[in-house]
């Protein structure tokens, strides 16, 4: 009788450490991976970079890096493009991506793109997924 008392004891306390393995698999499988347009955006969203480009009539640009990356090169390579705002670039090494604010009536995104794509090494891509155009003032 004892046994047949103790084995839904067992059962329950088995059931709970199923419970408890499983509630913390499960935030480590919702973690981001990279892999999408999203992860590439919030790894170097800046909210209040974001505000001012939109305030001031500038577009976010947001890329992802493939190849090597060189966080440096990158900084200096998007300061020297002219309708870039310097102080508005953000790199994430660890999502491999970057953003940056450009004034259009200097340049456009993809030109802006392109001309820092001239500076880096061979094998190294920019490829933007994401612009974010200036607030429209309402009539």
């Amino acid at each position: 009788m004892k046994q047949a008392a103790a084995s839904p004891r067992i059962g329950r306390c088995g059931a709970v450490v199923i419970a408890a393995a499983l509630a913390t698999i499960v935030p480590v499988a919702s973690r981001a991976c990279g892999a999408c347009v999203e992860d590439k955006i919030a790894a170097t969203y800046d909210h209040g970079v974001v505000e001012r480009a939109a305030a001031s009539g500038d577009v976010m640009v947001f890329c992802e890096v493939t190849g090597s990356l060189d966080v440096q090169r990158l900084r200096r390579a998007l300061g020297l493009v002219h309708g870039v705002k310097a102080l508005s670039v953000r790199v994430s090494a660890q999502q491999a991506a970057l953003s940056f604010a450009v004034d259009p009536r200097s340049r456009s995104p993809q030109a802006a793109v392109d001309a820092v794509q001239r500076t880096l090494v061979p094998g190294t891509r920019l490829t933007i997924v994401h612009l974010r155009p200036p607030l429209v003032p309402s009539p």
